[in-house]
């Protein structure tokens, strides 16, 4: 009997140790928390690029994540709306907590992306931004998928592009075109967290219902499944050009602690006019090229004349510019499209909605587009 005894209690012991262990194995990881960074209007975004397992890729992860984060950085500050935690600050953050790469791609995914939103507020980002590669080798078919999470209320956007084998290392135009996919689907988040970084920034009290929950659904225990892309449609829908007016849409003018909001509209606004198939737009790139080789920015452009001269160096026939501001309990939106040649205005039109609701704006620019693009 006392030999029994000594055996359940030895068992006992191990049981204890094994639930000790696997409670540990759940609990959240001890990060470390990186000083507040001086604020900004522009929303903080950490990217972490993932391989997943069972693929033999031809280029290693570390080579692709290095040179996968790179991209991701400069084409995400090439937006203006964003500021990209360095990739220094999120090893920082996680110290010596490093697993091998097979084990990272679980490490990240495991409890509904937790880990992700642990380093995204430990260093202090609106969202976490999460490329991974993956693929069904038997089928030699291979996707490239983003996800966008809200740190703060875990709400997720999943864009996904299935990839022929051979083409897997089309990371410029995976990027943007995953980038401009998960914009048009996640606008209305990113929306309402600027509007409360600005109106923090500005002093403006802030709505005890955020503006990010007005128009989303309750989140989801799970993450959603990935809208899949089609690549190369996506792009040859770029390249029909002919018999469009060519046209350029500047960023909108708007106080500091609104850049961002703005930055957004402008985005968004672009996407709706482009959807409209009237125009040829001018990528947002070039016209910052444009800018800075004239010695101009564009939240400094207020002089229709430069916008106008800057126009031409686009070889743009048409521009569109406008601002952002409050008056009194409103938000103004207006814009107007400009002839290059002649200098005259074609359209002109303006979008108001009460203050603290400026994600109606985004609701109403469908509307905005086809009003300035009437002939």
């Amino acid at each position: 009997m006392g030999k029994d005894k000594k055996l359940s209690r030895k068992y006992f012991i191990l049981a204890v140790v094994i639930l000790s262990m696997y409670m540990a194995a759940c609990a959240e990881m001890r990060l470390n928390t990186l000083p507040t960074p001086p604020p900004t209007a522009k929303m903080r975004v950490f990217i972490q690029p993932i391989s997943s397992p069972g693929v033999q890729w031809r280029i290693p992860h570390q080579e692709y994540a290095k040179s996968l984060i790179g991209l991701a950085q400069r084409f995400l500050e090439r937006k203006g709306m964003y500021e990209v935690v360095a990739e220094e600050e999120v090893k920082a953050v996680l110290g010596k907590q490093w697993y091998s790469e097979k084990d990272w791609a679980a490490r990240w995914a495991r409890k509904d992306w937790q880990l992700a939103r642990q380093v995204g507020k430990a260093v202090h980002a609106e969202y976490a931004m999460i490329i991974e590669r993956f693929g069904h080798v038997k089928e030699k078919i291979f996707f490239w998928e983003m996800m966008l999470i809200n740190i703060e209320t875990g709400k997720k956007f999943k864009i996904s592009v299935p990839l022929p084998i051979g083409d897997i290392e089309k990371s410029r135009e995976i990027v943007r075109v995953l980038y401009r996919e998960i914009f048009n689907d996640a606008k209305d988040d990113m929306m309402g967290t600027a509007i409360r970084k600005g109106r923090q920034m500005a002093g403006l009290p802030i709505p005890k219902t955020p503006a990010i929950e007005v128009k989303t659904e309750p989140i989801a225990p799970a993450p959603p499944k990935a809208r899949e892309v089609d690549l190369e449609k996506t792009l040859r829908a770029e390249t029909m050009a002919e018999g469009r007016t060519r046209l350029a849409i500047y960023d909108f003018e708007a106080p500091e602690p609104f850049k961002t909001v703005a930055l957004i509209l402008a985005e968004a606004l672009r996407e709706e006019v482009f959807r409209l198939g009237h125009f040829t737009l001018v990528n947002r790139e070039n016209i910052v090229q444009v800018m800075n080789e004239m010695g101009l920015q564009q939240s400094g452009l207020v002089d229709e004349k430069q916008a106008v001269q800057a126009g031409k160096g686009m070889t743009a026939r048409q521009i569109i510019m406008g601002n952002f501001g409050v008056l009194g309990n409103t938000s103004v939106l207006q814009a107007k499209r400009i002839d290059v040649e002649t200098q005259g205005t074609l359209a002109l039109s303006s979008l108001k909605c009460a203050l603290g609701k400026e994600e109606e704006l985004l609701a109403s620019l469908p509307e905005l587009a086809r009003k300035l693009a009437e002939k």
